[in-house]
């Protein structure tokens, strides 16, 4: 797939998940898990402007000051997927949110392979680093709000 393809893919997957996040916000009661998901929506929106930088052409600042991932609980590969609806419950609404994460991890994975030592693979590279810390964020929260 060619580069400006891949880049628009990911701007879409960033802008589909700001909107998500932003959506479940209002989703959910616990202050905890609304800041948390205010921070993704401010994360995602780095990412919106990395690719709308990139596609215009512009410079790309990325992979500095990645946060450290922390354990991988592995949750979300062993989640049957959900659907949000209007009677979700908080844990549907973070399911979905994992597996989003999830693809989007295997989607720049497997973009950066097609870029090697290039600026788009340290991009691409630096974006799964960043939605892996959003995926194990949100298995720290599934795990401690309802497996606990």
């Amino acid at each position: 797939m060619e580069r400006k393809r891949i880049l628009e893919i990911g701007l879409q997957m960033e802008k589909s998940a700001q909107e998500y996040y932003l959506s479940a916000v209002d989703k959910v009661s616990d202050r905890g898990t609304k800041q948390m998901l205010k921070e993704l929506v401010e994360q995602e929106a780095i990412h919106v402007q990395m690719f709308e930088d990139a596609l215009a052409g512009k410079e790309v600042a990325f992979g500095k000051d990645l946060p450290d991932l922390g354990e991988d609980l592995k949750l979300g590969e062993t989640m049957d997927a959900a659907k949000v609806r209007g009677d979700s419950d908080p844990g549907d609404i973070l399911v979905v949110a994992i597996k989003a994460e999830m693809r989007a991890i295997q989607f720049y994975s497997e973009s950066a392979k097609a870029f090697a030592g290039s600026d788009t693979e340290q991009m691409l590279l630096a974006l799964v680093k960043e939605e892996q810390v959003h995926k194990a964020r949100l298995e720290r929260l599934y795990d401690d709000e309802f497996l606990r």
